[in-house]
């Protein structure tokens, strides 16, 4: 006969009283499982992070050379603000612009006139200056004459 070995009391029934918690611990397990039934899709999602956060350094690349060619616009703004306070004088400068025309035919008729003038006055100068040959061939010999007459004094 095989020898009986005495187990202690507690040895026995400490798994009786684990049994008592099973519903407590069954009850708790179904608490966890609702709260970690979300823990897939937020690990899809913290994965489409990861990849988003990969071309983040594109983008900062990309943004950059947007920031390089947008930096003209600064002074081109300066440029536009300045454009926009002469717009008065422009204005005032393009009415008198579309004067020109007029102006331009205006004075055309009056150099016209000038010219004609001037012809005339030509015409003129030419009779004058034959004139003035003409007297002064007349004149010359008395010239001579009175020349040759002595003068009287006035203080006489």
């Amino acid at each position: 006969m095989a020898p009986r070995v005495s187990l202690p009391l507690d040895r026995l029934l400490g798994p009786l009283a684990a049994l008592r918690v099973l519903p407590a611990v069954a009850r708790d397990l179904r608490t966890i499982v609702g709260h970690t039934e979300v823990l897939p899709g937020m690990a899809r999602s913290i994965e489409g992070v990861a990849r988003d956060t990969e071309r983040l350094a594109d983008l900062r690349a990309d943004m950059a050379r947007v920031a390089e060619a947008t930096a003209i616009l600064g002074p081109m703004d300066e440029r536009m603000a300045a454009i926009e306070g002469a717009m008065p004088v422009l204005v005032e400068v393009q009415q008198h612009l579309a004067r020109v025309p007029d102006t331009l035919e205006s004075l055309d008729e009056r150099i016209n006139r000038l010219s004609t003038t001037l012809d005339r006055l030509l015409e003129s100068l030419a009779a004058l200056s034959t004139s003035v040959e003409a007297l002064q061939e007349t004149v010359g010999p008395l010239g001579r004459f009175a020349r040759r007459v002595p003068r009287r004094s006035r203080d006489r």
